[in-house]
């Protein structure tokens, strides 16, 4: 059996490298496809149809990782993202960015709730009664710390390409190097999963993934079931639908945002790195405050997670309603200083419900409310921004996100009452819906 440190390690160098690699691209990836003649309302569409993709696969594929493996099927995402920037590069049309982005989706999907239940389950195997939530914070910390480094690096790559042809004139130009360079890290990663990552999975054949595919509608059936008999599982998957609804209109929309704060994007990619990985590194921040903010008060993750969220909605919202640069900048950072102040709360009351046996299927079903509210997000945000403003859009998103802090007061609720019945020795409440 691997220590826990072992574990540890080998996850944070796969979770490094697989954000290093999502996120040079990231900081300039909505001015490469303007810069490939898409508007804002087709890049909330693309973006609309990725999360609408892992929708589709995302129950099903937990599922397969749930029966034929977590590193199998880890392998198969990270080969399908891959291939997802190869066609992004020759992405000129509209139809070619929505198949790129259904590609990258795919990946998505696949990768999603497989490291990270095979995570879970190799600490617990280690120590049964490990708290899980310092080891979420630290991978929080070091996840935001390999975004960080690649939009910055991703923003820096085109200014060392200035020989290069002028942006949306050939496949290899300024604003597509970071793509090429996401490409090598992801073969890395890859490297690194099929060399570093054990799993002790059950003895398998030639017709194993048959056999995994022929059991994903019975682990669908189960993982839903224990959804819907669960109340504290209801409320944090509503929750998380929310923060993808208004992640997404972050992402897309904080580029031409502060584009038009600078007065344009040209000469100005290296301060979007600087901006974006700012984000990022203020968000570690978040990761390393909350874990003595979680002791001080008495480890309810509920009330923090509340906490951490509520005041990201309003930070949100003065940031909509704000045009001073460098104040938008500090505001912009603070609303990813508590998103990443939020996730290891949440993720440590999600995993305390899950089965070990059902944890990819779980972990799958909450990313795919993730991405549905995303898809959501996606279209109806873009539709906003585009017709109203981007502003508007960002009020909305943080209006939404104020409304949610309430799902997790909810949660702590119900715990606080499973709390007292354990404490008087008394039969646990039924948290099963009406």
């Amino acid at each position: 059996m691997q220590s826990i440190k072992s574990i540890q390690r080998i996850y944070l160098l796969v979770i490094s490298l697989f954000w290093l690699a999502t996120a040079l691209p990231i900081s300039l990836l909505v001015l490469f496809a303007q810069a490939r003649d898409l508007d804002l309302f087709q890049v909330g569409i693309v973006m609309g149809l990725y999360s609408l993709t892992i929708v589709v696969l995302e129950v099903p594929t937990g599922g397969l990782a749930d029966t034929i493996g977590r590193k199998r099927v880890a392998i198969l995402a990270y080969s399908v993202t891959l291939l997802s920037g190869i066609v992004l590069l020759g992405a000129f049309s509209f139809p070619i960015f929505l198949f790129g982005f259904m590609l990258s989706g795919v990946g998505r999907a696949l990768s999603s709730g497989a490291l990270d239940a095979w995570f879970v389950d190799a600490l617990k195997a280690a120590d049964p009664e490990i708290d899980l939530q310092p080891a979420f914070a630290k991978v929080g910390t070091y996840s935001l710390l390999s975004l960080g480094m690649g939009t910055l690096g991703g923003s820096l790559i085109p200014g060392l390409f200035k020989g290069l042809p002028v942006d949306g004139t050939a496949v290899f130009t300024p604003l597509s190097m970071p793509i090429v360079f996401a490409g090598i890290v992801f073969l890395l990663l890859l490297l690194a999963v099929i060399f570093l990552v054990k799993e002790e999975r059950p003895s398998t054949g030639e017709n194993t993934l048959l056999d995994g595919v022929r059991e994903i509608p019975g682990m669908i059936k189960t993982a839903v079931s224990l959804t819907r008999q669960n109340n504290i599982l209801l409320f944090l998957l509503g929750a998380t639908s929310i923060s993808g609804f208004v992640l997404l209109s972050l992402e897309s929309f904080w580029q031409p945002h502060f584009a038009n704060l600078f007065g344009g994007s040209e000469g100005n990619t290296v301060w979007f790195g600087v901006i974006m990985g700012g984000n990022f590194l203020v968000g570690m921040l978040g990761n390393l405050i909350v874990t003595p903010v979680s002791n001080a008060l008495g480890k309810r993750y509920g009330l923090v997670a509340a906490i951490f969220q509520g005041l990201r909605g309003i930070i949100l919202i003065g940031l909509a309603l704000q045009s001073n640069l460098p104040v938008a900048v500090l505001l912009f950072w603070l609303v990813y200083l508590n998103m990443g102040a939020v996730n290891s709360p949440h993720s440590t009351l999600l995993n305390e419900q899950i089965p070990s046996e059902q944890r990819s299927s779980m972990l799958s079903i909450e990313s795919l409310a993730s991405y549905l509210g995303s898809a959501v997000g996606g279209i109806f945000l873009g539709y906003i921004a585009k017709q109203l403003s981007i502003s508007t859009a960002w009020m909305i998103s943080g209006g939404a996100l104020v409304l949610s802090l309430f799902m997790y007061l909810k949660v702590e609720f119900l715990q606080h009452k499973e709390r007292e019945f354990e404490l008087h020795g008394k039969e646990r409440p039924v948290l099963e819906t009406s």
